[in-house]
């Protein structure tokens, strides 16, 4: 059993005499506010028993010519709810007798009693692993916002509105291992931020890789890796926290609904910001074909001051298999989703015709993408190539 109470708070501010004396053309006006608890429930009896208890192996026969091992689980009282404390503010709102609508919000959620792993060890003969505990904080804030208009003269009418959002977690608290770099740490981070090398340009010719710290076996067409911590040596120190992940801080969208008599337009475009994809593929030499974006402009001894690597053989070079910041990728994007032209038939055809409704419409589905990515889907994520698909459509809808 768990108690997660909340509470939220509204005033029609709108409706106070002193508004509508001097704030008229604001028809509509509330603010509220709340806050709250949620908690998730993620401890079944079998999970009660094992997942998030002691677990390991102990020897139940200590005679030499007959050990017997036995799994050993031991129940963790302990685990308990993982809470989400979620608070937010915002307004809702109408003008100028309805034509704009306008609604905003802040938001400010902590997660606390997360199950985590405890940085400890245990003795290696107790066979034991430590338990997941309920020690884990995280904070996400954000806002998200929508604005309308919408307007009608006569036969004609539309409606333009645009959404949008920002949100950024990071890692509060989660007993992270003492003695690494600050520029390593994963607390005060987004969550899922990972190190990478830090890509600082391409090795010209064997001077330039003589001159400079560089790893082992590196060769003119190699990528630099920045010596961050300036001693002089290539190592796994000089990897650096990167706060952008996959997921974008910022998404929004454009809607536009025009129509005039029985005709109509409709048009959804959409975007975002504040993510990069890790662009590289493994196949590549020996084992499959180049992009040709990676292929074009490369380092040959021909270009040497190119601001691309020299070929290479699926993962056999380190700046191939380590992870570095050449490979990141800006996958900000705007893409036209979807649009669809129809008409709508009179209602004097549909009572010839004996039906309630038609229409006949076309439409089109990723009509054009603008993103500085390539080869890419900046919708998608993960390691497949391939861009979506665009697709048109003529249609006939009846209705009986």
């Amino acid at each position: 059993f768990g108690f997660f109470p909340g509470i939220s708070l509204g005033w029609r501010i709108s409706q106070e005499k002193f508004w509508e004396k001097h704030l008229s053309f604001i028809n509509e006006f509330k603010i509220r506010g709340s806050w709250g608890q949620t908690g998730n429930d993620r401890i079944t009896p079998y999970q009660y028993l094992s997942s998030y208890g002691f677990s390991g192996v102990a020897i139940f026969n200590e005679s030499v010519e007959n050990k017997a091992l036995k799994e050993l689980r031991i129940p963790n009282p302990n685990v308990t709810w993982e809470i989400a404390n979620q608070a937010d503010i915002g307004f809702d709102a109408l003008f100028l007798d309805g034509k704009i609508s306008a609604t905003a919000d802040y938001f400010n959620n902590i997660r606390t009693n997360i199950l985590w792993q405890r940085n400890a060890s245990v003795p290696a003969t107790t066979g034991l692993t430590l338990p997941l505990e309920n020690i884990g904080k995280v904070g996400n804030r954000g806002f998200d916002f929508e604005i309308g208009y919408h307007k009608q003269s006569g036969d004609f009418r539309y409606s333009i509105s645009i959404n949008g959002g920002y949100q950024k977690n990071k890692i509060i608290f989660w007993d992270e291992a003492p003695g690494a770099p600050s520029y390593q740490k994963t607390t005060g981070h987004p969550m899922n931020a990972s190190l990478y090398y830090n890509a600082i340009g391409i090795f010209k010719d064997q001077h330039s890789v003589d001159n400079y710290p560089h790893w082992a076996n590196a060769r003119p067409g190699d990528i630099i890796f920045e010596d961050v911590n300036k001693d002089g040596i290539i190592n796994g120190l000089d990897q650096v926290r990167n706060d952008k992940t996959d997921m974008p801080t910022f998404s929004g969208g454009l809607n536009i609904d025009i129509q005039y008599k029985s005709f109509y337009l409709n048009v959804f475009m959409q975007g975002a910001s504040g993510a990069v994809r890790y662009n590289i593929r493994s196949f590549n030499g020996e084992s499959g074909n180049y992009f040709q974006d990676d292929a074009n402009g490369r380092w040959t001894p021909d270009n040497v001051n190119a601001t691309k690597p020299r070929a290479w053989n699926y993962l056999e070079e380190y700046w191939r298999s380590s992870d570095n910041t050449y490979w990141l990728r800006n996958n900000d994007y705007v893409r036209l989703k979807n649009i669809e032209l129809g008409y709508n038939a009179p209602e004097s055809f549909n009572k010839i015709m004996g039906i309630n409704g038609a229409s006949i419409y076309l439409s089109g589905l990723n009509l054009f993408t603008i993103s500085k990515i390539a080869n890419f889907d900046p919708e998608t994520v993960g390691s497949s190539p391939y861009p979506s698909n665009k697709v048109f459509n003529v249609g006939l809808n009846i209705t009986f």
